[in-house]
């Protein structure tokens, strides 16, 4: 059993540590990390952690392309993660496979996270920079010729927290969509909550938590982000 095997490790692991004498075994245990790794690579079994906030989260991996998603991760901690037009057409082929969605031309940098794939709607064009987080425990859509800059996170859930009988940890999870319309910029480190909508050609400036749905043709920033003006109509010459 692999839950079995990652425990005695554990166990050995805990007491080297407790002991002072990590050290002398550090060598031997990495090379028994990397054999877990190369154990999930060959024949795809993996233990599911369990889900301390009741949100679901076994299910989400179950239904997800799992092997699929764990080796796009694997691959992202790879240095081939850093060959950047080797790397951008490696997850352009995964996310056509994990997905619901891919447009044509689709860029996605390093160490794109999302929750499970299977939610996930991208159109032509769209591009998502570094560490983006993509949380998508229901749907999450972003239309064509989009940016994504690094840092940002667009969030599907939030936390229960009316039962004051219970820790809000084990409350539940509140889901609500996220839909991102063609032609915006997401800046650095954007935060956008559950259930936002973002209109057509918009721009949402850096740092700003989003909290509320930002109608076409409009930028906003701040915390929370307000709107600072309309984007005009004009064509290039």
């Amino acid at each position: 059993m692999v839950e079995d095997h990652h425990e005695a490790f554990l166990r050995e692991f805990g007491d080297l540590v407790a002991t002072g004498r990590l050290p002398e075994h550090g060598r031997d245990l990495f090379d028994r990390v990397f054999a877990i790794s190369n154990d999930f690579l060959a024949t795809g079994r993996v233990a599911l952690a369990a889900d301390p906030f009741r949100g679901d989260d076994r299910r989400l991996a179950e239904d997800s392309d799992l092997y699929y998603v764990m080796f796009w991760r694997m691959f992202d901690r790879t240095p081939a993660a850093m060959i950047q037009d080797f790397a951008i057409k490696v997850r352009r082929i995964l996310a056509a496979r994990v997905f619901r969605s891919c447009g044509e031309g689709v860029v996605i940098h390093h160490n794109a996270l999302f929750s499970s794939g299977r939610n996930i709607e991208l159109g032509d064009g769209v591009f998502i920079n570094r560490d983006v987080m993509l949380d998508d425990r229901t749907d999450i859509s972003i239309g064509s010729h989009t940016m994504i800059a690094a840092g940002a996170l667009i969030e599907t859930h939030g936390h229960a927290y009316d039962d004051v009988s219970q820790p809000i940890m084990h409350a539940g999870r509140t889901l609500a969509p996220v839909a991102i319309g063609p032609d915006c910029l997401i800046g650095f480190n954007v935060a956008i909550m559950s259930g936002i909508t973002v209109g057509r050609r918009c721009i949402v400036a850096a740092n700003s938590v989003v909290t509320k749905d930002v109608p076409d043709h409009t930028i906003v920033g701040g915390v929370p982000a307000r709107k600072i003006k309309e984007i005009s109509a004009t064509k290039s010459a």
